[in-house]
């Protein structure tokens, strides 16, 4: 009795550390997005194991509200989140990103998402929630990132008056701005983050209608570019 017991745990224990030989790298617990709108979330697999791996991807939504889709992508290969979708991972190695789309439909909606993360070969895996949520509120998407410093997209995009741009930016750092280009390169206008604030607001009525670029510079050095759109 004593024997099958032991050979019965110790086939437990094997299953449960192979469902550990891979792990999920990156993956964010929640997709917000507006009305038409798609936000995309990325992560990876990386298989720990000397084996190759199959790793079965599925989740637990069917229908969505509002004309609201998801997505799994991988390698140019979409699939709706009612299939499944199959990664071959070689041993000892990370997959490429792996993609989550949340496209928006029309209506509010908000619903938890299970993901499995199912290798094929011991048929066992890691689950995942996320949070998916779908409303007409303006989002400020994070713009750039890294130890203390924190700033945030310009807000709204389109701008009509005015554009909002929240951050939070260590004291020690001196000399952190904004550049706003119009689509030539031309410098439009610079503006100083103060570390000592946490908004800046800037007028666009003024503007001719069009596209920009604005760059996150700190001591000089251009961190990040995007993209502000100038209506009337």
């Amino acid at each position: 009795m004593k024997i099958v017991i032991t050979i019965s745990l110790m086939f437990l224990l094997s299953l449960t550390s192979k469902a550990q030989d891979i792990i999920i790298k990156d993956i964010n617990n929640e997709i917000t997005t507006t009305f038409q709108n798609s936000k995309s979330e990325s992560f990876q697999i990386q298989n720990f194991s000397n084996q190759d791996k199959s790793i079965k991807i599925k989740s637990n939504i069917n229908k969505m509200q509002g004309g609201a889709t998801l997505l799994i992508c991988y390698d140019d290969n979409c699939q709706e989140s009612s299939s499944s979708l199959i990664i071959n991972i070689p041993a000892n190695s990370i997959s490429d990103e792996i993609s989550i789309i949340l496209n928006g439909g029309l209506s509010n909606y908000k619903e938890t998402a299970y993901f499995e993360f199912i290798d094929m070969e011991v048929d066992t895996g890691i689950k995942k929630e996320i949070e998916l949520k779908v409303s007409n509120e303006q989002i400020q998407e994070l713009f750039f990132s890294k130890q203390d410093i924190q700033v945030k997209s310009f807000f709204p995009n389109p701008a009509v008056k005015s554009a909002i741009m929240e951050y939070s930016i260590n004291p020690y750092e001196q000399d952190a701005k904004i550049t706003l280009q119009n689509v030539l390169g031309s410098i439009v206008d610079t503006y100083k983050l103060n570390p000592d604030e946490n908004k800046l607001t800037i007028s666009t009525e003024n503007l001719t209608p069009g596209v920009y670029f604005y760059t996150l510079t700190i001591d000089d050095e251009g961190l990040a570019t995007r993209k502000l759109i100038v209506k009337k």
